[in-house]
């Protein structure tokens, strides 16, 4: 069970945030945006730990199907470089916010290289 502990550490954070977000803007794509990502990112975490040659990988399709077909196609999300820079400074917080912000800068710092530091 102690080889259990990070998977289930992950997805308790993002379920914590995905919870947290949805309650205090009273929005539920934080709910489905967070819950979806943490099922993603601790799955992958757990078939690293099950030693599965094609973790990381199962969880970038995950991730990258969800960030392309959702955010992108049906939501029309920018999630360029240059959609982060615009919804950044006109003070909006949305998709392409969240991700770079987690993904490209603060996650780094505390945990290194990362999921998707591999882009």
């Amino acid at each position: 069970m102690k080889k259990y502990f990070l998977p289930l550490s992950v997805l308790g954070i993002f379920m914590t945030v995905a919870v947290t977000l949805w309650l205090t803007q009273d929005n539920i794509f934080y709910l489905f945006n967070f819950s979806y990502i943490g099922i993603s990112i601790s799955s992958g975490i757990f078939l690293y730990v099950k030693k599965y040659k094609y973790a990381r990988r199962v969880t970038q399709l995950l991730v990258g199907l969800y960030m392309l077909v959702y955010l992108g196609f049906i939501c029309g999300e920018n999630m360029q470089i240059e959609g982060f820079w615009y919804y950044l400074f006109t003070g909006v917080f949305e998709t392409a916010t969240i991700h770079y912000a987690v993904a490209k800068i603060f996650g780094p710092l505390l945990f290194g290289r990362g999921w998707c530091g591999y882009h």
